[in-house]
């Protein structure tokens, strides 16, 4: 959890320090950031492992920021931290959350039109204050307002990725008491939602109140709200709320298909339960008062005529019909992924070298990995020109012959201007094995304008992969205007594949459009879009969001070998 609190503390420095004018510590604030925030390791591990040594190997983090995580490890602040803050308005923070709001606008708004809360931003811009200011205009006014919309309704929702991780250290802790029989994570989070409200963990346990003692008394819980011996609930200090409820083993299988929810999945259970005449709730299944199911989950579906649904899919979205007549699809699983194709590396913005990312993916058991670092209209990525990327493809081909046991490919992710074409030549793009073509800039395009761009990007015969497909940022960025059906019929026509990136921010395509996709019988690639090999592990919350889509093995084709992949991608060179 400390991994979270020591990323939001950069970032806001990032901010004020760039609401300074200083040049290029906050870009290095937010690099680190964004690798802490991702690691799956306890950051706190690592500094007992190895001191300031093991925290300067965190890709981002020299000498200077790892005194800082070390100071923040020691004492719980970091000084120069406290001393930014009181060099800016405290409610500028929050208007700084508000998507496409950064701190130089913020700063500016708050010296002319005296904008200290978000509450005093959104009059203004219905006011038509805002449009008046030089360089923002009615348009930036209309922006301000969406992101203020956009704001309020992702307020007190964390991203899939930050919940996880926070939970996974809870339930980590809480299993090492020999009093824990049973422990799983409940609510949005088994479900695998791209957002999370709080947190859920149910637990079986011989001693349930020592249970709870450890819960309410961890180092990183801020405030106990509640506590009991069957429920407390905590606020850490992360901000998120966290909730432990101790169980009785006849309800195990009940209160784990009630408080994973849906509510609408839920609904939709008890009105089966009903016409069969009996009664469901988190105590178990009742036929009158005699309990008829309720220790594993399986028994109550099977008590109600249904197959077992996996937790992703209980959003009442045709799952409860399908389990009806025994035909649920069979998910992809987390262990069916053999590879990544959109990986970056030094050579662009990523942390680590080819050969470092490669016996990464080796380390996962994949069979091949392929690097796809930023093309050229990428400058802040460092994006490869024709002859840059040249050079990276015989570095690729050099390093691919020396390791064993995995397969390197040749990629590329390459931009789709704004009339539709790519940034890199045809005659570069033919000596790639995969490319993946993104949309990077532009995003206020019209709808119309915006999927002829990308149809056209699609057409070309080099392309494979489309890259985030509506570029969304989770909280920060919505998608862009584009017709989506007429997206997946072009890629259909070409044989090209949708992207999932699994990034947490991104999730993209969702749930909603990759079961949209599957109708046009798309295939997908689940990627990464890891800029260090820590990231590569995020394929998890890729997976999920297929699963939540509907995908089977068949839909994913990194779940196909080496040998298979021939049949997706015409320039492949697998020997």
């Amino acid at each position: 959890m400390k991994n979270l609190e020591i990323a939001r503390i950069f970032y806001e420095m990032a901010d004020i320090l760039e609401m300074q004018g200083v040049e290029w510590k906050p870009r290095a604030y937010r690099r680190a950031a964004k690798a802490i925030e991702s690691l799956t390791e306890d950051i706190e591990v690592l500094w007992h492992r190895g001191g300031l040594k093991t925290l300067e190997e965190i890709p981002g983090v020299g000498e200077r920021l790892a005194k800082k995580i070390e100071e923040f490890l020691k004492t719980g602040k970091i000084k120069e931290y406290e001393q930014l803050k009181r060099k800016i308005p405290f409610h500028l923070h929050e208007i700084m959350s508000i998507p496409g709001m950064g701190p130089k606008k913020a700063k500016r708004l708050y010296k002319e039109l005296g904008i200290k809360t978000i509450k005093d931003l959104e009059k203004a811009a219905k006011e038509h204050k805002i449009a008046t200011l030089p360089g923002f205009g009615k348009k930036s006014e209309e922006d301000i307002l969406r992101g203020i919309q956009l704001y309020k309704a992702s307020k007190g929702r964390m991203l899939l990725g930050r919940a996880w991780f926070i939970a996974n250290e809870i339930i980590e802790k809480l299993s090492v008491l020999k009093e824990v029989k049973k422990i799983s994570p409940a609510g949005s989070l088994r479900r695998m939602k791209e957002t999370i409200g709080d947190i859920d963990i149910l637990v079986i346990s011989t001693n349930p109140m020592k249970v709870m003692n450890f819960f309410t008394s961890m180092p990183d819980v801020k405030e106990i709200l509640a506590k009991g011996p069957t429920k407390s609930t905590v606020i850490l200090r992360s901000g998120i709320q966290a909730d432990v409820r101790v169980l009785k083993p006849e309800s195990w299988g009940s209160a784990l298909q009630y408080f994973t929810g849906s509510k609408e999945h839920n609904i939709a259970l008890r009105k089966i339960a009903i016409k069969k005449g009996y009664k469901l709730n988190e105590y178990g299944l009742f036929k009158g008062k005699k309990q008829i199911a309720g220790k594993t989950e399986e028994g109550i579906y099977r008590k109600l005529g249904l197959q077992w649904i996996p937790p992703e899919l209980r959003e009442n979205r045709g799952e409860i019909e399908a389990a009806q007549k025994k035909a649920l699809p069979k998910l992809v699983d987390y262990k069916d992924i053999k590879g990544d194709f959109h990986v970056h590396t030094k050579w662009s913005d990523g942390d680590n070298t080819i050969k470092e990312m490669a016996l990464a993916a080796k380390q996962l058991g994949y069979q091949y990995i392929c690097i796809s670092d930023h093309s050229k209209s990428e400058p802040l990525a460092h994006g490869l020109d024709e002859k840059k990327l040249l050079e990276q493809i015989k570095e690729i081909r050099k390093i691919d012959r020396q390791l064993k046991g995995i397969k390197i490919l040749a990629g590329n992710e390459v931009d789709i201007l704004a009339d539709g074409s790519l940034d890199l030549s045809d005659s570069v793009l033919k000596k790639l094995d995969i490319v993946i073509a993104s949309v990077h800039s532009g995003f206020k395009m019209p709808k119309q304008k915006m999927t002829k761009r990308i149809i056209k990007a699609i057409e070309n015969k080099y392309v494979d992969i489309l890259g985030h497909p509506t570029g969304r940022i989770i909280n920060e960025r919505p998608p862009y205007a584009v017709d989506l059906e007429a997206i997946f019929q072009a890629a259909k026509d070409r044989r090209v594949h949708m992207e999932i990136n699994s990034f947490p921010d991104r999730l993209d395509l969702n749930d909603t459009a990759i079961m949209e996709a599957k109708k046009y019988g798309l295939r997908f690639a689940i990627n990464t879009d890891a800029h260090n090999a820590d990231q590569l592990k995020l394929i998890k919350f890729g997976v999920a969001t297929a699963r939540r889509g509907w995908a089977e093995k068949k839909d994913i084709i990194n779940t196909y070998s080496l040998k298979q992949l021939a049949r997706f991608f015409n320039k492949l060179k697998t020997n």
